[in-house]
């Protein structure tokens, strides 16, 4: 179940958001941040019916015709980010410690859906400042949710400044593609077994890798691995 308002207790930020129930606050709530905007039904599971919305008659058109806003059926409106990095982590967690994590850079820029997105690990384009930042953020997250086991989180990063735009607790598509990248040295899907089963986890393995190592500090192979999405209906 998704509830935004215990998630912006935890102090990690996040594009300006608001729940809103009326087609007034709605259009209220836009002239104060700005346009774009992102709209979605509160109603609906993950992207469907979202829509991205650059002017007032654009909004108008939307709320009116596309979805029902009321009381009983309210709408999120997010401040868009335009030209931001969208980046992907996939951490592990035991009794809300951070053990291990993988950051994932997307080749698009945020906007496209993860499911899909062309995924890189480890990233080949980030400041190690957006790396640190991440990182903290992430921990920060785990450990206000004691989260144990694994994790997805996605950011979005612009001028170096990071925003939470979706948590998941649980293994997202990429955890499988990071597990086998980083191979039998730190194989997240048993980390994350062992961790979920009470099981004792090493926390970061020492892989010898200099300390301001960018990307997947933990990645003791010079390649670097591309997800690309499944594209069913072009193959059919």
């Amino acid at each position: 179940m998704e509830n935004r308002y215990k998630f912006s207790c935890l102090g990690v930020d996040q594009p300006l958001w608001k729940e809103l129930m009326s087609f007034k606050a709605a259009t209220e709530f836009c002239d104060k941040v700005g346009y774009p905007v992102l709209v979605r039904p509160s109603y609906v599971l993950s992207g469907a019916a979202m829509n991205v919305v650059s002017t007032s008659d654009d909004l108008s058109n939307y709320l009116t015709q596309a979805v029902e806003v009321s009381r009983d059926h309210p709408v999120v409106i997010s401040k868009y980010i335009e030209q931001a990095k969208k980046i992907e982590m996939d951490a592990i967690a035991k009794d809300g410690k951070m053990v291990m994590h993988y950051i994932s850079e997307h080749v698009e820029n945020a906007g496209v859906h993860s499911g899909d997105a062309t995924l890189i690990h480890p990233p080949q384009d980030l400041d190690p400042q957006t790396v640190k930042q991440i990182e903290e953020a992430t921990a920060k997250i785990g450990n206000a949710l004691n989260v144990t086991g694994p994790f997805n989180i996605q950011f979005i990063a612009k001028n170096n400044e990071i925003k939470v735009i979706e948590c998941n607790l649980c293994a997202a598509r990429s955890f499988p593609f990071v597990s086998k990248v980083m191979g039998v040295d730190v194989d997240a899907i048993e980390m994350a077994t062992k961790a979920m089963l009470d099981i004792p986890v090493e926390s970061y393995p020492d892989l010898g890798l200099p300390t301001n190592y960018v990307g997947s500090r933990y990645h003791s192979s010079a390649s670097v691995a591309c997800l690309l999405p499944i594209l069913s209906s072009v193959w059919k």
